[in-house]
C-alpha cells in the first residue's frame, strides 16, 4: 500500500470551483461512497500509475478518513480522478519513481448520481524551501513523514477541505 520513498518538502495547493448558489455552513454533505480512478493512466506518455497501482486505493482510504460518511445510499457520492503523476511536469517517471506532482479533479454526485456540477481541482506538488512556488499554492513545513504517504495525505486534506465549501443542498459555502 503506502510505499516509501524519501522525505521532501512539500506544497499543497487547491484551487476549489463549485457552481451553485450560496448557502450555509451548518449544512454538512455527508457521503454514501468514493470512488477513485486514474485517468492519467490512459496516458500513452505516463508510466506513474504502473509504478504506484495502488494509488487510486490509498487516496480513497485517506480520503475516507477525512470526510463525514454515510451509510444511506441516497446521499451524495466524492468521485475523484486522478489526472497528472509528474516529477517536476515531466509525466514519463524515471528508474527512481519519484514524483512531485499529483493533480485530480473532485466531483460530487447529485443524491439521484448526477453529476451536479460541484466540483473543484486539487493540485500537490513538492517542492524545496528555496524553489519558487507557483500562485494558489499552500508551502508545508518539512516533515518527517515519508514522501508518497504526504502526497497522498495531503491530496486527501484538500478533498476533505473542499467538501467543506460545498452542501448538501448543492450550494457553495461562503469562504
Amino acid at each position: 500500500m503506502l510505499t516509501t520513498i524519501r522525505t521532501m518538502v512539500f506544497a499543497a495547493g487547491v484551487s476549489t470551483i463549485a457552481l451553485g448558489g450560496a448557502a450555509s455552513a451548518d449544512d454538512a454533505i455527508r457521503i454514501s461512497g468514493i470512488n477513485v480512478g486514474a485517468s492519467v493512466s490512459a496516458m500513452a506518455e505516463s508510466n506513474g500509475i504502473q509504478f504506484y497501482p495502488d494509488l487510486a486505493e490509498d487516496v480513497r482510504a485517506e480520503v475516507a478518513k477525512r470526510v463525514p460518511l454515510s451509510s444511506d445510499g441516497a446521499d451524495p457520492e466524492i468521485n475523484i480522478d486522478i489526472r497528472k503523476i509528474a516529477l517536476n511536469g515531466a509525466t514519463m517517471l524515471g528508474d527512481d519513481r519519484l514524483f512531485n506532482q499529483l493533480e485530480g479533479v473532485v466531483d460530487i454526485t447529485s443524491p439521484t448520481g448526477e453529476t451536479s456540477g460541484l466540483s473543484f481541482s486539487v493540485n500537490v506538488a513538492a517542492a524545496s524551501a528555496d524553489q519558487v512556488i507557483p500562485e494558489g499554492y499552500v508551502v508545508v513545513p518539512p516533515s518527517e513523514a515519508d514522501f508518497y504517504v504526504a502526497m497522498v495525505s495531503t491530496f486527501a486534506d484538500v478533498v476533505a477541505e473542499g467538501l467543506t465549501k460545498v452542501n448538501a443542498s448543492g450550494g457553495v459555502v461562503d469562504p
